[in-house]
């Protein structure tokens, strides 16, 4: 396969002191068809492109190109470059969701500003999700939205739960490695370097079994 130079590209909007990532994807080529999707935890630490990040900052929004963060570099690129190998020169988009779209790279402070946001009725959890019409486009989406779970979670328990509802309705196929011990889903990005190749072989094997 010929590969094409990807970019990621992402909307932001800044609003209540805090900066919300809205939608982001990775594309190669120029074709707007999906290669697949993945649900993580939140936005982390990602950046748009210098001059945009100071329209975020100005403006209170902006949207375009935006910096390549480690789990897209080293993981999700490489996933979805292996899956499409065998189909020659790829294009197309692989989208990238989140539970809810607060930047901030630290996940558990992340989690809990989530919750006080909620709490406090300054986000909406519908904003997070996407519609069953927009789910049913993507061939696969994967779930890596992380193993640590807390009780007092309850808005993030909340749209784990519509996430997985609007998911089952659109009849995606679903793949992601799973804790058994809770139900939840390992982030893509291994905090162990050695254990980053093992988990892409381990989505390979998920999706070659699901797709014969």
């Amino acid at each position: 396969m010929k590969l094409e130079t990807v970019t990621a590209y992402g909307s932001f909007v800044k609003r209540n002191g805090h900066i919300f990532r809205t939608s982001a994807y990775l594309q190669w080529g120029d074709s707007t068809d999906s290669l697949g999707a993945c649900l993580l935890l939140n936005p982390g630490s990602a950046r748009l492109i210098e001059g945009l990040d100071r329209e975020l900052d100005s403006q209170g929004l902006a949207e375009g190109e935006i910096k390549m963060d480690p789990t897209m570099e080293s993981q999700l690129v490489k996933i979805v470059e292996r899956i499409h190998q065998q189909n020659g020169q790829l294009s197309g988009r692989f989208y990238i969701y989140n539970l809810f779209n607060l930047r901030e790279g630290k996940s558990e402070k992340a989690i809990n500003d989530f919750e006080t946001l909620c709490g406090s009725n300054l986000y909406n959890i519908e904003d997070s999700l996407a519609s069953v019409e927009e789910l049913k486009q993507h061939p696969w989406i994967l779930l890596g939205w992380g193993v640590n779970k807390k009780q007092r979670w309850i808005h993030l328990q909340t749209s784990k739960e519509r996430w997985l509802h609007r998911l089952s309705q659109a009849q995606i196929p679903i793949i992601g490695k799973l804790k058994v011990e809770n139900g939840e889903y390992y982030h893509p990005l291994p905090r162990l370097v050695k254990n980053r190749a093992g988990y892409i072989e381990d989505i390979l094997k998920q999706y070659q079994q699901q797709n014969g």
